[in-house]
């Protein structure tokens, strides 16, 4: 018995979906009258929304620095670094989690490496890193 009153209620709400989706369809030739009626429409289905409750996802900002390798290990990897101006820094030397151990393939102590980070949480993550001038 639950099971048929699930699926008449699955069915019911598909049916209105399907109808509602059908009231907003309108011919390319649409006056605006109609227009103004589909907008006034969409406001009031977004009436009562919280939309501070919806998560959005913001894309990362891509960072960009030149530095020396001091270090790798673990996934990690400590680099004297320039400045770098979108994040208001100056030259220093820091560690980073590199995104894949794989980033350091072919890279040794000493190399200079131009890099990309991207802020994960409260830490600074190497996306990208590649000897210098490739």
């Amino acid at each position: 018995m639950k099971t048929n009153t699930f699926i008449v209620s699955v069915m019911t709400v598909a049916a209105l979906l399907g109808i509602s989706s059908m009231s907003h369809a309108q011919p390319a030739d649409a006056n605006p009258r109609n227009q103004m009626m589909a907008d006034t429409s969409m406001d009031m289905n977004m009436k009562g929304m919280d939309m501070k409750s919806m998560k959005m996802e913001a894309v990362p900002v891509t960072h960009h620095g030149k530095g020396t390798v001091k270090k790798i290990d673990a996934g990690m990897v400590t680099l004297s670094h320039g400045p770098i101006a979108s994040l208001n820094w100056s030259a220093m030397t820091m560690s980073f989690k590199l995104k894949d151990a794989a980033l350091a393939k072919g890279i040794k102590v000493g190399d200079v490496v131009s890099f990309d980070l991207v802020q994960s949480g409260s830490d600074y993550v190497v996306t990208r890193m590649q000897i210098s001038g490739k």
